[in-house]
């Protein structure tokens, strides 16, 4: 099958190309910028470079293509642009082209169902889009994944520094999932008719417990500071009212996240535990990485 990916640049997109070439596919990508594609360049059989939140430079992506992947989307990233041009106007564009191009699949990769976030601003551009595709008369399935394990690398980077801060109690519970178990589902959702499909990691875990697996990875010895989650609520009014969307729009998202339970249904392999022990010594590229001195008592 001939593929597109796009957000083949990002964490999980890297991940779809891989997976979709390891089973024979064609892969084709979309990205702003080839030369991100690094680590998987040697996957990808050509390259459209495009900015998707333009429709016109689109044109031509989805040609002699059979199904496409969306992961694009602003989750954790700065930008000029907001969610409602990236999230909801981007992966439009990307739809109305391939609707245009004959392309028989579309899968695109959510976010997490979770009533605590359906009201914010990101949630709502995906939710927009999801319905657009719904609407669409193309076959498609949409990816309801968790958190990614790439999400909680903050929390190995602050160990790394002494400390790790951790918001209310450190309760809050979430079952993260690795990039890898999603682009499996992505790729088995080319082949069979599920329109909907939540994914969650196989381990249930409070944001304490993180921090512990984070310390444990660098093999040193846990300090971790509770900050009270009344404070982020408050700050979180105050950029509402402070900045504009562009900002407020990708900050609020990671930080509801840290003060209410994320839960999704429990179909990953792959152990937030091991991507630490990984990372801890390789780090999130690849680039090897000295483990810090063990901080004194």
């Amino acid at each position: 099958m001939r593929v597109l990916v796009a957000g083949s640049t990002g964490y999980l997109g890297r991940h779809v190309v891989r997976e979709l070439k390891g089973r024979g596919h064609y892969v084709r990508a979309l990205a702003r910028d080839s030369a991100r594609l690094g680590p998987v360049r040697d996957a990808v059989d050509d390259v459209f470079t495009a900015d998707a939140t333009d429709r016109e430079v689109l044109a031509g992506c989805c040609d002699a293509i059979d199904a496409v992947v969306s992961t694009i989307g602003l989750v954790g990233k700065r930008s000029r642009q907001t969610c409602w041009d990236v999230d909801h106007g981007a992966n439009r564009n990307l739809l109305q082209e391939a609707g245009r191009a004959g392309v028989g699949k579309f899968v695109y990769s959510s976010v997490v169902r979770a009533p605590a976030l359906e009201k914010l601003q990101l949630t709502r551009a995906k939710r927009a889009f999801e319905q657009d595709l719904r609407s669409s008369g193309m076959a498609y399935t949409i990816l309801f994944p968790n958190g990614f394990f790439s999400d909680f690398d903050e929390y190995l980077n602050m160990a790394r520094k002494g400390r790790v801060y951790v918001f209310g109690d450190g309760r809050f519970r979430i079952n993260p999932i690795d990039g890898a178990d999603v682009a499996a589902a992505a790729a088995d959702a080319l082949t069979t008719d599920a329109d909907e499909v939540e994914l969650g990691g196989p381990d249930v875990l409070t944001h304490e417990q993180i921090a512990q697996e984070a310390f444990h990875a660098l093999g040193t010895t846990p300090r971790i500071t509770h900050i009270p989650a009344g404070l982020l609520k408050t700050g979180l009014v105050l950029m509402h009212r402070l900045t504009p969307l562009r900002v407020y729009g990708i900050v609020e998202f990671p930080l509801t996240v840290l003060t209410h339970d994320v839960l999704s249904p429990t179909t990953g392999q792959r152990h937030l535990a091991d991507y630490y022990q990984q990372t801890a010594t390789s780090g999130p590229g690849g680039d090897k990485v000295t483990p810090p001195d063990r901080p004194a008592a």
